[in-house]
Order: structure tokens, then sequence, then C-alpha cells
């Protein structure tokens, strides 16, 4: 039985919040864009637990006769997180460079790291390679060095390189945990307005969800919620400092995206 958080009337209750002064249609649509999220994130817990029965050495045969479906289902649903990521030809297109630089980055640590396939400790420590990145700016506000991360996740130390072109970055192999941190990392950016994905974004994708990663951010303070209350706080700063700058002369543009 589901927990009562998550009830079905819970459930309606929610959706109702959602326009308390909506008709029957207004509801429907939250309702449709609600059922969307939890497939999205039933889809990936069952995913972890796949991922973990798979690394027990549990067979495609038995992860099927758990799930209630045949070898080749669970086969064809799971396996095929490991195609490139690409969502309609345009992935990367709307990260940021740094944060292009960052998965770039995180695919080197991957090469020196073991087999080439980024995972979601080498995304995390990608997105603090800039220290002028808003991920590096948050997490020294929480008083948290790069290099204290890039010990608790045992990974190396990233190195910088040009800005590389989103195509470069499709033929990269990536985990499905690190594939979940993308995943999150645009809730992130949509949860926040933003439309565009940054190195801010990507931490917060790293710690979004239970795992080693983010249980080992989280010893050293980087706990998700404080992760994201830092980020918006220096997003505050940036604009603050940007009306303080086009008030004066000569006018400076010191934000950007992270």
């Amino acid at each position: 039985m589901l927990p009562d958080r998550i009830s079905v009337d819970n459930l309606i209750a929610y959706v109702r919040s959602l326009h308390p002064n909506g008709g029957p249609l207004d509801h429907l649509s939250d309702a449709i864009v609600t059922g969307r999220e939890l497939s999205d994130q039933a889809d990936a817990v069952i995913g972890h637990f796949v991922d973990q029965a798979r690394a027990s050495g549990a067979s495609w045969s038995q992860i099927g006769q758990a799930m209630g479906v045949t070898k080749q289902a669970a086969q064809k649903r799971f396996t095929a997180r490991d195609e490139p990521l690409v969502p309609e030809g345009k992935a990367f297109t709307g990260f940021t460079p740094r944060a292009r630089i960052a998965v770039a980055a995180a695919g080197q640590l991957a090469e020196a790291d073991k087999d080439g396939t980024i995972d979601t400790a080498h995304l995390a420590a990608g997105a603090l390679l800039d220290p002028a990145g808003l991920a590096a700016k948050a997490t020294r506000r929480l008083g948290v060095t790069a290099e204290q991360v890039y010990d608790a996740l045992d990974v190396g130390i990233p190195t910088s390189s040009a800005d590389p072109e989103p195509e470069a970055l499709l033929g990269l192999h990536y985990s499905p945990g690190c594939r979940e941190a993308f995943k999150q990392a645009l809730r992130a950016a949509l949860r926040l307005g933003h439309n565009y994905i940054g190195t801010e974004h990507l931490l917060l994708g790293a710690v979004a969800n239970d795992g080693p990663v983010p249980e080992a951010l989280a010893t050293l303070g980087l706990r998700a919620d404080l992760v994201e209350g830092a980020i918006t706080i220096e997003i505050a700063d940036a604009v603050l400092q940007r009306r303080r700058d086009l008030a004066g002369a000569p006018a400076q543009q010191r934000h950007q995206p992270g």
C-alpha cells in the first residue's frame, strides 16, 4: 500500500490546490501534468532498483520476473537508457559554455578513472571546475572547497578545455545515474525559472537523489536543500550587483549564467 502522503486523496487535493479557483478543465490539465511528473519519478525509482539488481548479479530474466514482464521487455526498457542522449537532436544546446566545459571535463575524468563512462561523481566534479561558475560559488558559500569535493568523490581533479560543440558531447557515454542527474538538472532549471542549464543546475542534479554521490556530498554539508538555497542567494547577489553596475558609469554586466 502506498504511504498516505501519496494517496489518491492527497493527489486530488494537491491538483486542486494548484488552481483553487479553477474549473474542471483547469484541474484536468493540472492532473495530466502531475501524472506525467509522477510517471517520470516512478520510472526513475524503478530504474534505480533495476541498476541495483544488475549490480548484485541478477539476470534480466530474474528482473523481468520480479517486474511481471518478460526478460525482453525489461531489457528493452532499461537498456534503452544507454542510447545516446539526443532529445530531438538538440541535447546540450541549452547548456551554458561553462556547463558544456563541465561535461567535457567530466568525460576526461571518466576516461582517466575507469571505462570512460561518465557517472554522477564525474559530473559533480566537473560542475565545480570553473571557480567563477555559480556551482563553485554556492559551494564556497557553504564553506566547502572544490578540492574537498574532489577528495570526497575520489575522482581526481578536472581540467579545463575549450568550449566544446554540443555535438561533441553526444558521443560520450553516460551512466544511468548521470542521465538521471541531467533530468534533475533540467527540473531544477525549470523550478528556478531558467531557460538554460548552467553549472548550478548540474550540481543540483547531482545531489537530487539518493546514492553514494549525494551521501558523500552531504557529509561535507552539501545537502540538496542547502545547495539550492546557496545558489538562490548567489543569483540574488548577482542580480543586485548587476543593478548597481547598470546604475553606475560605466555600466558593467558582471553576472552570466553559471
